[in-house]
């Protein structure tokens, strides 16, 4: 295990859910997905799927335009566990009306590696303005 060349895969992991999220890139993000992902959002029923993870972002790329950054507070890598806590600005854009909304969260995403690739393992945000 090489925590640089580990810590780096992390950071691009972070910038490839950035650029989906931002270009409504449904095949990008779920490239990085594990299989066995789970995701527990604010408001939403748990998430414990990959069909599960690609169907919720298909609702949220459908309905919204994304306009996301992610500030990375810190990351921790344990043998094949990796967690990174950030915290995101966000402001979505319905597709339908234009109407807009603006929030900042704070960000918990485990990652696992699997045959030497680090997908996303578990994602847990809340919103905190």
């Amino acid at each position: 295990m090489n925590q640089t060349t580990d810590r780096e895969q992390i950071e691009k992991l972070r910038l490839i859910v950035q650029t989906a999220e931002n270009t409504g890139d449904l095949d990008m993000m779920a490239a990085i997905l594990a299989d066995d992902i789970t995701v527990i959002a604010p408001g939403a029923p748990v998430i414990t799927t990959k069909a599960g993870g690609v169907e919720f972002l298909r609702s949220w790329f459908d309905a919204f335009t994304i306009e996301i950054s992610y500030a990375s507070q810190d990351i921790e890598i344990r043998d094949d566990l990796a967690y990174e806590w950030a915290i995101y600005h966000q402001t979505t854009t319905d597709k339908q009306t234009g109407e807009k909304a603006s929030e900042t969260g704070r960000m918990l995403w485990i990652y696992k590696k699997y045959n030497d690739q680090w997908l996303q393992h578990f994602i847990i945000w809340n919103t905190a303005a």
